[in-house]
């Protein structure tokens, strides 16, 4: 147990230029700061000093940024300033790209899955306490490698058993601010597995697995500190551990398939979007939607594609009123009177009137899309303005698919219903819309209370039609 732990920062360290050798100057100040070094002591390194002492610094003047990299700095600069933060120059973006396996989210910052397993924002490329206007910091490019070097010489040097933590500082899923990690080690096992032994209650642990480098790397931190302290080596003292010979990092690295904060790669996210979306005709959660959101989806909707790229597409968003539901009644009136003659049942017209009621006025939102038919293409023929109609038909059809996907992202249920193709006149009325205007669907939206269940699929071979050649 430890009851207590000293940390000892290492002060006066000189500026790290390449082909330093940190063990030694380790040793030089050890020796001027009259500090001897014990068994079991640990060596927490910034990794700024490591890379630096390797070369792993680059010119971002040097830098060509390729294609992807241009329009990632186009997509994530809006966000940037809109949260007043610094913004990525091509440059920076492209070495970030160069230091990634994944790109796992594209926001003001690039959160991803760098070549050694870290997650983490910017791939760990770091100006600050860097010597040059356009040089940036990359990670060591094997940290646990760096880490059993510097053990190696300073066993040499002082012939102690020591454990070495290359550490940095990174951010955490849902909590502000950066703590210290540890990147590569060496003597010093990454986690504690406590699974099996009591707690106080004399319960056994069934999960419990510490992250001992890092707590050690972050208790380290706040002596080296991020700014102009100076200190990027601390000694942490009286701390028991188990030196061990062969170890390495990527035993604290969590299994893909078991991390739940690791953010799919995009496509897959993307087919599980287009999976996951139901037509919601449930009830619907108290839970009030903000009016902003239902505008971001639309805003979305509008990149779909249109036939002339045209954007014929008009959307109304009605919200609870004394209007929306004068609108229903009005229109349930119709639907009244098309079932009777149709011949349908008084109990068949009733129970269809009241779900489609209770839909259209409970839900938080209904979005009505229109058609804007002024600026058609214009044919000598019927058969072409018919099939202008159509395509303008089906390019709106995409807009309400693309809302429909964004409602789906945002966490929103949502139904399509095409109610107003059949009560053109009475929404144009009652909403006072322009002439050109043609209503083609009704769009629920809100927070869900329940999940529907998987519609039934076709399977593929059912509706992929062979030509016989």
């Amino acid at each position: 147990m430890n009851k207590k732990i000293e940390l000892i920062g290492l002060e006066n360290f000189p500026l790290i230029k390449a082909g330093d050798n940190i063990a030694q100057i380790i040793f030089k100040k050890l020796n001027e700061n009259n500090i001897s070094l014990q068994n079991g002591d640990i060596l927490v390194i910034a990794q700024t000093i490591v890379s630096k002492s390797i070369g792993r610094i680059r010119d971002l003047k040097k830098i060509k940024p390729s294609k992807k990299a241009i329009e990632i700095y186009n997509r994530t600069t809006p966000k940037g300033k809109k949260v007043h933060m610094p913004i990525k120059s091509p440059e920076l973006i492209q070495a970030i790209l160069d230091e990634s396996e994944v790109i796992l989210k594209t926001e003001h910052v690039l959160i991803v899955e760098t070549k050694h397993g870290f997650v983490c924002a910017n791939a760990g490329i770091d100006k600050s306490n860097i010597e040059g206007e356009n040089n940036i910091c990359l990670l060591p490019e094997n940290p646990d490698e760096e880490a059993n070097k510097i053990r190696s010489s300073l066993k040499k040097l002082t012939g102690k058993d020591l454990a070495i933590i290359i550490s940095d500082s990174f951010g955490r899923p849902f909590r502000v601010g950066a703590i210290g990690v540890a990147l590569g080690i060496s003597g010093i096992n990454p986690i504690l597995d406590k699974r099996g032994v009591e707690d106080l209650f004399g319960y056994e642990l069934q999960s419990t697995i510490v992250g001992q480098v890092d707590n050690l790397a972050s208790a380290a931190q706040l002596v080296m500190g991020e700014a102009d302290e100076g200190l990027p080596v601390v000694i942490i003292r009286d701390y028991k551990f188990d030196v061990v010979k062969k170890t390495s990092i990527s035993a604290i690295l969590r299994d893909k398939n078991l991390d739940l904060f690791r953010e799919k790669a995009s496509e897959e996210n993307f087919i599980d979007l287009l999976k996951s979306r139901r037509s919601y005709k449930l009830e619907f959660s108290s839970e009030d939607v903000d009016k902003k959101m239902i505008e971001e989806c639309i805003d979305i909707a509008r990149w779909a594609p249109s036939a002339h790229n045209g954007q014929y597409w008009r959307y109304i968003i009605l919200e609870k009123s004394k209007l929306r539901e004068n609108l229903i009644i009005k229109m349930n009136e119709k639907l009244r009177k098309d079932l009777l003659n149709d011949g349908k049942s008084k109990t068949f017209i009733k129970n269809k009137i009241i779900s489609t009621k209770n839909q259209f006025l409970k839900a938080p939102f209904l979005i009505l899309l229109c058609l804007d038919k002024p600026n058609f293409e214009k044919y000598p023929d019927p058969d072409r303005n018919q099939n202008e109609f159509i395509m303008q038909i089906q390019s709106v059809s995409a807009s309400a698919t693309y809302l429909l996907l964004a409602l789906e992202s945002k966490g929103l249920a949502a139904c399509w219903y095409c109610a107003p193709l059949f009560t053109k006149r009475i929404v144009k009325e009652m909403l006072n819309l322009p002439e050109s205007y043609y209503p083609i669907a009704f769009f629920t939206a809100g927070y869900s209370i329940t999940t529907p269940p998987s519609p039934k699929r076709k399977r593929l071979e059912d509706i992929i039609y062979n030509i016989n050649q």
